[in-house]
């Protein structure tokens, strides 16, 4: 399933290039514009886009909704107020699994917004299928356009994202099978040397082997500044050379 964006009147060049930041962050890169009334390509927009400017430059502009729609399969409307008309509310929350249960009906869905002060009109929303909204503890103030797309796309980015967060665990190697051998005897000196009964000692290599290398890193210091203080404790010297 593909998601489509479509913003309609936006005002703010800046919501613009941070709609189309949260857009690409999310792994979508289909934007596009209905009756802008904020150029997506205006240095604000691409300084907020920061990264992102290749979204605004691919984003195509309608004079009419009814046109950005033109291949889309279903439409949902977001709105942050109750309509005077009757309408079926879909809390966000919900959006997803309502999309996945109309199967492969569904090939590609499009999010529409409307613009920061008066939304989406009456003529707008009449040419979606679902009206959507962002459950909210208060009912004002809401989120902003930007803020809006950026809680939409994370709803629909499970398929196109992954952690970012780069790797800074102490080791990137796992430990060498000689230096897991002599953490294993230094643990059950150690263990002897404070008393530790037989049963205990059994739990604590059992443990020893499903460990990941990170943490028998961690447990490797661990048991060296054990020995250390017990050592200084006892007047002697430690098994680096220190007293």
């Amino acid at each position: 399933m593909q998601f489509v964006f479509i913003l309609v009147e936006p005002e703010e060049a800046p919501n613009v290039g941070a709609a189309a930041r949260a857009l690409n962050v999310m792994g979508h890169t289909d934007l596009r514009f209905v009756r802008p009334k904020a150029d997506h390509l205006s240095e604000k927009a691409r300084v907020l886009a920061h990264g992102s400017q290749h979204v605004l430059e691919a984003a195509t502009v309608y004079d009419d909704l009814k046109d950005a729609l033109h291949d889309i399969d279903l439409a949902c409307a977001t709105t942050a107020r109750h309509r005077l008309e009757k309408h079926h509310y879909v809390s966000i929350r919900e959006l997803p699994q309502v999309l996945n249960e109309k199967g492969d009906s569904l090939q590609t869905v499009a999010i529409v917004f409307g613009g920061e002060r008066s939304g989406l009109n009456r003529q707008d929303i009449a040419l979606c299928d679902i009206l959507t909204t962002i459950p909210q503890s208060c009912t004002y103030p809401s989120l902003n356009l930007a803020q809006a797309v950026m809680v939409l796309s994370f709803v629909f980015s499970e398929a196109q994202t992954e952690v970012q967060i780069a790797d800074q665990r102490l080791n990137s190697e796992e430990m060498p099978p000689a230096q897991y051998g002599s953490l294993k005897d230094s643990t059950l000196q150690l263990m002897d040397r404070i008393g530790l009964n037989d049963r205990y000692k059994t739990y604590v290599m059992k443990g020893l082997a499903r460990l990941k290398y990170e943490d028998l890193y961690l447990l490797h210091n661990l048991r060296s500044s054990i020995d250390r203080a017990l050592d200084k404790a006892e007047g002697k010297p430690s098994s680096d050379g220190k007293s």
